[in-house]
């Protein structure tokens, strides 16, 4: 701190009180993911929520045979991409896949919609008959 005309003179921002200093925030830019640790028939069965991540978002896919048992949404920080990777404790089969967009793991797809065109179109016709 140096003196002039007879008042203090702070030298640097560091001796500047902190509610006189300026707002300077670094945020590293984070991904957002979907998170979702159990998902059926497009549906979240646990609680579904947007994550922020450092990693990479995931989407993973299990199997028995090729039955599509549930999949998963996460954020993994040491994302493997890989097709019909096998877990040897349940000998479930999986197909992992990772990206690096905001929001890229949602995992939507059209088997919903065409369920439930199928559906909509079977009632329409016992309706008709």
């Amino acid at each position: 701190m140096g003196s002039c005309f007879g008042l203090d003179v702070l030298e640097s921002d560091r001796e500047l009180p902190r509610r006189i200093q300026p707002a300077v925030k670094a945020k590293a830019s984070a991904l957002t993911c979907k998170s979702c640790k159990f998902r059926a028939l497009s549906f979240c069965i646990t609680q579904s929520s947007e994550v922020d991540c450092t990693g990479n978002c995931s989407f993973t896919k299990v199997y028995l045979g090729s039955l599509n048992l549930f999949d998963k949404q996460a954020c993994t920080p040491n994302c493997q991409s890989g097709k019909n990777q096998s877990d040897a404790t349940f000998g479930f089969q999986y197909d992992n896949s990772c990206c690096s967009t905001n929001l890229c793991n949602s995992g939507t797809s059209a088997k919903m919609s065409v369920f439930l065109g199928l559906g909509m179109g079977l009632m329409w016709l016992l309706n008709a008959v």
